[in-house]
């Protein structure tokens, strides 16, 4: 899906330009409840002067976030079934160089030491990594601008055996594995029925074939993330309108779908808690009384709807200034 996630200051658009290509997609491992990783972005006048990186919340409101990388274009973490490992996405070795290099994918210990570089080359960007329940794979979206095309693509977490999982006419992105490793989720438009930008999503299994269709009926649905226990998927989708939602839905048949936020703004970008009660979501309002202002938030939802949302971390910007937070990756607590 294109990213939403926009600075209004206009000195990082640039910088910013390949990371708004996709939001993130993770697969939620059952556990302990870990630290919520995302990216936190502090503008400069000039876009390689930026600061931020990556910074992970203690599960628990009241504490402060440890940063865990330095580096500005680290983006979309995803966590690893044991939690010792974080898988993102980055331009960190290509200064200077963003539109030509894009993103590609890079894996380190979850505290943001021992950084390791998987793709390489030029004229494509990925993005959107997600581990296999065994660690030993990673998945994850590569787009070509010269043939404006997405698919998926994975590597072995060694950075070996790069392999093309779909392929066609379809833009197919956003992979997330399941819990027990059998299938991966992702968004795709080959279904399309109707405006342009609508999407689906679907199953595959981890070679690529046996596709079938997860979620569809809405406009577009996107952004899914498997829970724990692989009964449910959670997806954010415009379906009731033209602000988007989380929703979740159980796996099956003809289960119902069942919206879990509703207020002011997008809430996008679903992450299971391991224990499968909470889900973390970006979220983003507008304001618009003198001076356009946009409010990025992480917070936590309960799985069911149900009882007060909570703020684990909030910043806004406007023209020319201030702080940018991305989508939230939620890992188990480190074993």
């Amino acid at each position: 899906m294109g990213r939403r996630l926009r600075l209004v200051a206009a000195p990082v658009i640039g910088m910013l330009a390949l990371l708004i290509a996709a939001v993130p997609a993770w697969g939620a491992f059952p556990g302990t409840p870990g630290p919520i990783a995302y990216q936190k972005l502090i503008p400069a006048e000039n876009e390689y002067e930026n600061a931020g990186g990556l910074v992970a919340h203690p599960p628990r409101l009241g504490q402060s976030p440890r940063p865990l990388t330095e580096n500005p274009t680290d983006g979309s973490p995803a966590y690893s079934a044991d939690g010792r490992l974080i898988a993102l996405e980055s331009t960190r070795n290509a200064p200077g160089e963003i539109e030509k290099s894009g993103n590609h994918i890079f894996v380190m210990r979850s505290d943001g030491s021992g950084v390791r570089q998987l793709t390489r080359g030029e004229g494509f960007s990925d993005s959107n990594p997600s581990f296999s329940p065994d660690g030993k794979l990673v998945v994850f979206q590569r787009y070509r601008p010269s043939r404006r095309a997405t698919h998926i693509f994975s590597v072995r977490a060694s950075g070996r055996g790069l392999r093309q999982l779909t392929r066609g006419r379809s833009s197919d992105s956003e992979p997330t594995y399941s819990p027990n490793g059998r299938w991966i989720a992702f968004v795709s438009n080959r279904r399309r029925r109707g405006p342009n930008d609508s999407s689906n999503i679907f199953s595959m299994r981890p070679n690529g074939r046996h596709v079938r269709l997860l979620v569809g009926g809405g406009r577009r649905d996107f952004d899914p993330d498997v829970s724990p226990d692989g009964r449910s998927i959670a997806f954010a989708s415009n379906r009731h309108g033209t602000g988007a939602n989380v929703f979740v839905k159980r796996i099956g048949r003809r289960p119902r779908v069942r919206q879990v936020t509703r207020g002011d703004g997008a809430y996008t970008d679903p992450s299971w808690a391991p224990d499968g009660r909470h889900i973390a979501v970006w979220r983003k309002t507008m304001s618009t009384h003198e001076v356009v202002q946009s409010t990025h938030a992480v917070v936590v939802i309960r799985a069911d709807g149900r009882g007060p949302m909570k703020v684990f971390d909030k910043a806004f910007s406007q023209e020319g200034c201030c702080e940018f937070l991305g989508p939230p990756g939620w890992g188990p607590r480190p074993r």
